[in-house]
């Protein structure tokens, strides 16, 4: 609770206190020719919408003086607490039955309000943002301090952005908005902020292995901030299509360049198909890899039938070219 908010309500309250106490002067006007006390039900919260705070906001069961003005009410969206002597003294000064039980006995006052949601802002301030040339994912990170923009009650929860200031640079902007309109401008803030760009990321559903092919359908996307993201991350779906985890890959993490690898189509001591080609000639036998490779590799195999080492490139699972 903030230093303002309790002198507000300590003045709220001492105003209400001094007028109780002169209503000695003029309370015999307002009850002349009344013998009996009047019935009073103390309520159990007041909720307000007005700037005057009444009796009957106090009390139910009045039958007179229930419009009967105590004090301004409390700032909208603001509560008051009136204690058990303060509402004994007005009871008494009025000619109310009503008594306190006990000396812990209070009513909170509650000025009703229209509280601009927060989401509304942020639509606002990104719009405005857009007019400045602000392109791409990003979220706003908003200054501390008080960012609640709260209304009289009955007024709508719209709000306006009325200038902005906007360094691409250093990403960071000045906002004044008002609400509920600029024609309308019963609020004011001023705010200050950051643009935090954020990227779309691949992660793996689950924890692959090597030798695990990855596919679109082990892909999720999740968004990051861009400060976060290493220079070597992988952000395109083609670079992690068909590649195989050098190691083991956790789900949820993106993925580096070097967590990655080509598959390897052929490992060393496979019985492999050994395809020449020169020109149109076409012919092809068994061999064995003495090497093993990724597609595109060249790697070392043997000729079965001649028992001749070969450089060939792997070109399919258990498939080599000598060009």
């Amino acid at each position: 609770m903030t230093l303002k908010f309790l002198w507000v309500n300590f003045a709220l309250t001492l105003r209400i206190v001094l007028f109780v106490l002169a209503l000695g002067i003029g309370v015999a006007t307002l009850i002349a020719g009344t013998q009996a006390a009047l019935a009073a039900n103390l309520k159990n919260i007041s909720i307000v919408t007005g700037d005057e705070l009444k009796l009957g906001d106090l009390f139910d069961g009045l039958e007179k003086n229930a419009d009967y003005v105590l004090g301004p009410a409390p700032q909208p969206g603001k509560d008051m607490v009136l204690n058990a002597r303060t509402l004994y003294r007005i009871s008494t000064a009025l000619n109310l039955s009503w008594r306190p039980a006990s000396s812990s006995e209070q009513i909170i006052v509650r000025r009703a309000a229209t509280v601009v949601p927060q989401n509304k802002i942020e639509e606002a301030l990104k719009e405005a943002l857009s007019g400045e040339g602000l392109e791409g994912r990003y979220n706003l990170l908003i200054s501390g301090g008080d960012q609640q923009m709260i209304l009289p009650h009955g007024l709508p929860d719209s709000v306006e952005v009325s200038s902005i200031k906007f360094d691409p640079r250093r990403d960071i902007f000045e906002a004044a908005l008002v609400a509920p309109s600029k024609e309308t401008p019963v609020k004011r803030l001023s705010l200050m902020g950051q643009v935090e760009r954020m990227v779309a990321v691949p992660i793996l559903k689950s924890t692959l292995r090597n030798g695990d092919i990855i596919g679109k359908h082990d892909l999720n996307w999740i968004e990051m901030p861009a400060r976060q993201i290493q220079h070597d991350t992988l952000l395109k779906e083609k670079n992690l299509v068909g590649m195989t985890p050098q190691r083991i890959s956790f789900a949820g993490k993106p993925l580096l360049a070097s967590d990655l690898e080509s598959p390897k189509l052929v490992e060393r001591g496979d019985i492999i198909t050994i395809t020449f080609k020169d020109g149109p000639l076409f012919l092809s036998t068994k061999g064995k890899a003495l090497q093993s490779g990724a597609k595109g590799e060249i790697v070392h195999v043997a000729n079965l039938s001649s028992k001749k080492s070969l450089e060939a490139v792997v070109t399919g699972t258990r498939e080599v070219i000598v060009r």
